[in-house]
C-alpha cells in the first residue's frame, strides 16, 4: 500500500469534504506542506506531466492530493522536490460535478490515480466508502483500461488528447487539455 497524503486548506464543508472522509476511513492522512516527502507524486492540475503507470515505481514515497475548492484554485501551493502530475481526461461521478470532465473531487482523483497505476487492491478500498466510486469506474472504464496500458506520461497524454478530439471534433484535443488542465482533477469542491 502506498501512503496517501492530503494537504487540506479547510476550504470546504467538513461534512462533505472527501479529503476528510478519506482520513476518517483510514485511507489517507493529512500533512503540512513542509512534511510532504521529497520525490512524492503530487496531484497537481497545473503540472506538465500526466500520471502514468510508470509512476507506480515512485508511489511508495507517497501520493499527495491538494484539497482546495475550485473557486480558490489560484491558491494552489507549489511543492518543491516533488513529482507534479496531472490526470488525463476523466469524467466526474461525484454528485456535485457528475458527468463533468476534469472536475473530480480529491477522493476521485486519488482513486483514479490508483487505478491508472495498477494499484487495484488499494483502489478497491474506496469502493465501499464512497457511494459514487463504482460509478466513477463505470463511467471511465474504457479510459482507465486504455491509460493503464500506457508506457509513459507522453503516451497517456496522447491517449487523452485523442479521446478529447474524438468527442470535441478536430482541434478539440489540442485545445481542451491545455486550456482546461488548470481547472482539473484533484481540487475538491465537495
Amino acid at each position: 500500500m502506498i501512503p496517501i497524503l492530503v494537504y487540506d486548506k479547510d476550504q470546504c464543508d467538513p461534512k462533505k469534504c472527501t479529503a476528510k472522509r478519506m482520513e476518517k476511513f483510514g485511507l489517507a492522512r493529512e500533512v503540512r506542506l513542509d512534511r510532504i516527502p521529497r520525490g512524492a507524486l503530487v496531484l497537481d492540475p497545473t503540472a506538465d506531466t500526466m500520471l502514468s503507470p510508470a509512476d507506480a515505481k515512485h508511489a511508495h514515497l507517497g501520493l499527495v492530493v491538494l484539497d482546495l475548492t475550485w473557486t480558490h484554485i489560484s491558491e494552489l501551493p507549489r511543492i518543491r522536490a516533488a513529482r507534479g502530475r496531472c490526470l488525463p481526461y476523466l469524467v466526474a461521478a461525484n454528485p456535485v460535478n457528475w458527468g463533468k470532465p476534469w472536475r473530480l473531487n480529491s477522493a476521485e482523483a486519488v482513486l483514479a490515480s490508483l487505478i491508472i497505476m495498477g494499484m487495484d487492491e488499494q483502489a478497491e478500498l474506496f469502493m465501499g466508502r464512497f457511494n459514487w466510486a463504482p460509478e466513477l469506474v463505470t463511467l471511465n472504464k474504457a479510459l482507465f483500461d486504455e491509460y493503464r496500458t500506457a508506457a509513459d506520461a507522453d503516451e497517456v497524454r496522447s491517449m487523452s488528447d485523442s479521446y478529447v478530439r474524438s468527442v470535441a471534433g478536430d482541434g478539440g484535443g489540442d485545445r481542451c487539455p491545455q486550456d482546461v488542465r488548470g481547472l482539473v482533477f484533484n481540487i475538491a469542491r465537495a
